[in-house]
């Protein structure tokens, strides 16, 4: 047990970009005397998002609703890493144009700007396929609400390049090896 008087340094990081992920990961190379490291970490997952650009940036870029909460709706905005990783994958978020990392909508809303997928959680996803109200939507009705692994795209670290990879697979199937 620390003595009350002892003060711990910390180091608080932000990141809601893959630019801001670039970032804290060599500043934490930097503080822990691990530079090198970092840039592999860093290398790594460039090389990656890399890949999965140049596989599917001549492919259709379907209009993509990233829902990420179910009451009150939350959609995921323009400016959060996981827009990012959707222009990476191929598609193109309906509220790409907000520079907001998450925002409140309406289904009505998301209704009007016609998305040609879904991308939600599991059971996010199973609820949206039972709820009457989401049918008014297209992709729901066409059956393009889109299974996420939410344990692999749902923070900005090391493993964005995968996470990257696992949306391109489901918005361009075959599109990655």
């Amino acid at each position: 047990m620390l003595p009350r008087d002892c003060a711990l340094p910390t180091l608080t990081l932000r990141i809601d970009s893959i630019a801001e992920f670039r970032r804290a990961v060599m500043t934490l190379g930097r503080v822990l005397d691990d530079t090198v490291t970092a840039r592999v970490v860093v290398d790594s997952v460039e090389r990656t998002l890399a890949r999965v650009r140049a596989a599917t940036h001549r492919g259709p870029r379907p209009a993509t609703f990233w829902k990420a909460w179910d009451s009150p709706v939350i959609a995921i905005g323009g400016g959060s890493f996981l827009t990012e990783l959707v222009e990476i994958a191929g598609g193109r978020n309906v509220y790409g144009d907000d520079p907001r990392p998450s925002l409140d909508v309406t289904i009505e809303d998301v209704v009007r700007r016609d998305p040609d997928v879904v991308l939600a959680g599991p059971e996010s996803a199973e609820r949206m396929r039972a709820a009457p109200a989401w049918r008014a939507l297209r992709a729901v009705r066409e059956g393009r609400v889109l299974v996420v692994d939410t344990m692999l795209v749902g923070r900005p670290g090391v493993r964005l390049g995968e996470a990257a990879v696992s949306l391109a697979r489901l918005l361009h199937p075959g599109s990655i090896p």
